[in-house]
């Protein structure tokens, strides 16, 4: 009987141990890397979560915020285990580890191409020109940061062309393929706007250090499923 009872315990502890907690994601709106259409979550970052998920064989919930400004808050008061996909800094990494990329994010001034004097390229842009962020991105930190004049910034990432058509600043800075896909969605001439990528950064995922003590070996699980996410990339035909 007693061995009986130990082998119950094992088989008990076992299961207790297979049992994962679900990881709460938070998913910032910014196209085309996240976004939701038709009721769906899309974009390139979300299907790159999910194939590491299932690598990964991860129960996940996620939920869609409208900034990483929300993002960063709700992972300081413990609402999400982590989010995707996101640049490094400070003070994301006072709460959170910086997993290996899963892509690369070019942060890119973006201006009006009829403007011919205060442009990127000038010695005096940093001091004169009024530009932009989405506010609380890690664009935005790091503009004020860099001492760029910078104006409030909108919670929605596409409102920056409307600061920029509108002429209420001289530049804004995004992501390149989130600056082409606003234009592309509000079918804003190509030929308006004027383009110079200032940082290249990977893009990845951060998960918290709350989560972390409870699970110490995921993050090397994490960036094991990403690696093999790369190489199912190099894999598709180009």
């Amino acid at each position: 009987m007693r061995h009986l009872l130990c082998f119950c315990c094992f088989i008990a502890g076992f299961a207790a141990a297979a049992e994962k907690a679900v990881l709460r994601m938070a998913m910032p709106d910014y196209p085309p890397y996240t976004y939701v259409e038709d009721g769906q979550y899309q974009g390139e970052g979300y299907d790159a979560f999910v194939f590491i998920m299932q690598h990964l064989q991860r129960d996940f919930h996620i939920s869609l915020v409208p900034n990483y400004g929300r993002a960063v808050l709700d992972l300081q008061n413990e609402v999400i285990d982590g989010l995707f996909l996101a640049s490094e800094n400070a003070e994301r990494n006072n709460m959170a580890v910086f997993s290996d990329p899963v892509s690369i994010t070019r942060w890119t001034w973006v201006w009006l191409t009829q403007e011919q004097t205060l442009t990127p390229d000038s010695s005096n842009f940093a001091s004169r020109a009024i530009v932009s962020a989405q506010i609380n991105s890690n664009i935005y930190l790091w503009l004020k940061a860099q001492g760029y004049r910078v104006a409030g910034g909108p919670n929605n990432i596409r409102d920056l062309f409307r600061l920029l058509n509108n002429r209420r600043v001289d530049a804004i800075m995004l992501p390149e393929q989130t600056a082409l896909t606003v234009i592309k969605e509000n079918n804003y001439p190509l030929q308006n706007y004027q383009f110079k990528t200032m940082r290249e950064l990977p893009f990845a995922i951060y998960i918290s250090k709350r989560f972390l003590e409870k699970e110490p070996d995921f993050m090397v699980q994490l960036n094991n499923a990403i690696a093999e996410y790369q190489q199912s990339r190099k894999a598709l035909p180009q």
